[in-house]
């Protein structure tokens, strides 16, 4: 029953059965089975489903409530305990964005993997908003930032791991064939390509002299993957805002074009997230360290090679 409690936390928490199955890697069909036993168990109706989402009924939101509390409680006496060996041994969940995945997180975990072999990883490449983190122990997010910007409330600690300029970009293909945008609201006529994750979606921001153009681009493509829109921006398919790191050689290469050099961008910004809590497990405390030195270490390198 206690198994299916902790399911019904997921459910709520993803506002779907099938998204919360997934992060607890069981089936859709066997998480709904779930839910509905825990319902006959309990003797009463916990949500509503229909064919587009569910809802939580009054019970429903107690049993969250309280169970939620409980649950941190037994979760901090189980890393209590097992910070009294202060081993390095256990599963280290991570939920990143694929493109640190696989220019940063790739190469650390390899070498952590290497010096402690009875930690184990298990990594999951997402873009989901970070206040749905509940059962992994570290998310790695993209943002984009510029000045002024207020972060949203959130009850997770954030240490800002990488930043950097955003640029809007082309191929010089597509300037030859639609022109290129001299004002951001120009960018209204464009093709764009963009990224859920960043500015707000399909709402790109510059600046100027002290002032901001908020800009709602036309809707092309969206895919919360940098790498994926970078390769549709050199195939001549639009305009994206992407990473300076990401298309600096393709700029050197003129096999893509910065655009709006006028203006100010806002800033990628790469964040670590991970819930506040008392006792931190031994084997997440050493690896938040030193992913947080070796960050810093391999940017710098890359800075100078």
């Amino acid at each position: 029953m206690l198994d299916k409690i902790i399911f019904f936390l997921h459910v709520v928490r993803c506002q779907s059965v099938t998204e919360a199955a997934k992060q607890y890697g069981i089936s859709a069909s066997a998480g709904s089975r779930w839910i509905t036993e825990l319902e006959e168990m309990m003797g009463i109706s916990l949500v509503k489903r229909t064919t587009r989402k569910i809802s939580v009924t009054q019970a429903g939101q107690h049993l969250f409530q309280r169970f939620t509390q409980i649950n941190n409680q037994i979760t901090d006496v189980l890393n209590e305990i097992q910070n009294i060996s202060q081993e390095d041994i256990g599963t280290i969940k991570v939920a990143c964005t694929p493109l640190f995945a696989k220019y940063y997180l790739s190469e650390i975990i390899g070498e952590y993997v290497s010096n402690n072999p009875n930690i184990n990883f298990v990594v999951i490449e997402t873009a989901f908003e970070v206040d749905n983190v509940h059962e992994v122990d570290f998310a790695i997010r993209a943002n984009a930032t510029y000045r002024g910007f207020q972060d949203k409330d959130s009850l997770l600690v954030k240490r800002t791991l990488l930043r950097e300029p955003l640029k809007a970009c082309c191929s010089p293909a597509y300037i030859a064939r639609y022109g290129q945008p001299v004002v951001p609201n120009d960018l209204k006529k464009h093709l764009c390509l963009f990224a859920t994750t960043l500015v707000g979606g399909n709402r790109w921001i510059f600046e100027q002299n002290g002032e901001y153009n908020s800009v709602q681009i036309s809707r092309t493509v969206e895919v919360d993957d940098s790498e994926i829109l970078k390769n549709i921006a050199l195939a001549g398919g639009g305009i994206a805002y992407l990473p300076y790191s990401l298309i600096q050689n393709d700029l050197q290469n003129n096999k893509l074009v910065s655009v709006l050099n006028d203006y100010i961008s806002s800033e990628f910004e790469l964040s670590l997230y991970y819930k506040p809590r008392k006792y931190m497990p031994a084997r997440c405390a050493n690896f938040k360290d030193h992913l947080l030195k070796r960050v810093t270490d391999i940017n710098l390198s890359r800075n100078v090679t």
